[in-house]
């Protein structure tokens, strides 16, 4: 896989020389993949926040480098503001960054702003408009009549329409209730296998880093602790415990049955995983 994203010996100290000095993150290596799904988790307080913020230009670098395609994005101000538009960055709560009069211009602005052609910004806008499920007739509504669970639509459409390489997704699933969840879980998945993005998605949330991602970044204390398959990473579920985050409900069922002397893999992370191991055993299998 291509390189797009490269992360160098990165440190961000906060507020440095005073009596609130705090490294946030320290001394961090990564790189992401040309169209990798990448879940990246951590406690609160792990740096993740801090990391990503680096990604497109909004922190500088205390120490190390950022490269997207090999050059680094502080070299100049023309490689900072192409980096805004090369990672597109979904805070929580994206919704609250909405403020134009219709939905149509809200969508519209980051392509407007990267100099792009009408007839190229209307195509962008109504084909994201369609992928997080939103109807024709409410383009030219103001996006503050509409539903919170709409909004956060409208906040989705408008990174999508920006076509980023990388997509840095910060808790998008915050304040949804199930359906809600499994909606964006859904607009992510469709806009990723249409366009090969390399999609980093930020979480606290195990089961959600079990059931999105190819690959798994686990940050504590400010440094990478792991790196790797969710199955490699689910394999060390006592030191990701020991880290203060939680396993999937189903790697704790399946602990617990290790524990009890059932021959199971406790790496074992999706229920469809844990369907195919529970046949196998029944149908006469030493282990699964």
């Amino acid at each position: 896989m291509n390189e797009v994203l490269r992360v160098e010996n990165l440190t961000h100290t906060y507020s440095p020389g005073t009596p609130f000095e705090k490294t946030a993150v320290d001394h961090v290596d990564f790189t992401a993949h040309r169209g990798e799904f990448i879940g990246l988790i951590g406690h609160t307080g792990s740096g993740k926040s801090t990391l990503i913020q680096h990604f497109n230009g909004l922190l500088p670098p205390t120490e190390g480098r950022v490269l997207i395609n090999g050059e680094d994005i502080h070299q100049n101000k023309d490689m900072t503001r192409a980096a805004r538009f090369a990672v597109g960055l979904v805070f929580q709560y994206p919704e609250y960054q909405l403020f134009e009069e219709t939905v149509f211009k809200d969508v519209a602005f980051g392509p407007k702003n990267m100099g792009l052609e009408k007839a190229e910004i209307d195509r962008r806008v109504r084909e994201n408009c369609r992928i997080v499920g939103l109807p024709e007739d409410v383009l030219e509504k103001s996006p503050f009549e509409l539903s919170g669970g709409q909004k956060r639509r409208v906040a989705l459409a408008g990174i999508f329409a920006m076509e980023p390489e990388v997509m840095v997704l910060d808790e998008p699933m915050a304040g949804l209730d199930p359906a809600g969840c499994a909606d964006v879980f859904r607009f992510i998945n469709e806009y990723h296998q249409k366009h090969g993005t390399t999609i980093i998605f930020v979480t606290h949330s195990m089961e959600y880093a079990a059931q999105m991602s190819q690959r798994i970044v686990v940050m504590d204390h400010g440094r990478i602790l792991m790196d790797g398959t969710p199955a490699q990473v689910f394999a060390r579920s006592d030191e990701l415990i020991a880290a203060g985050l939680d396993v999937p409900q189903v790697t704790q069922v399946f602990l617990e049955l290790k524990r009890r002397g059932v021959k199971v893999d406790p790496a074992v992370y999706t229920v469809e995983q844990a369907v195919a191991c529970l046949r196998a055993l029944k149908e006469g299998d030493a282990a699964c």
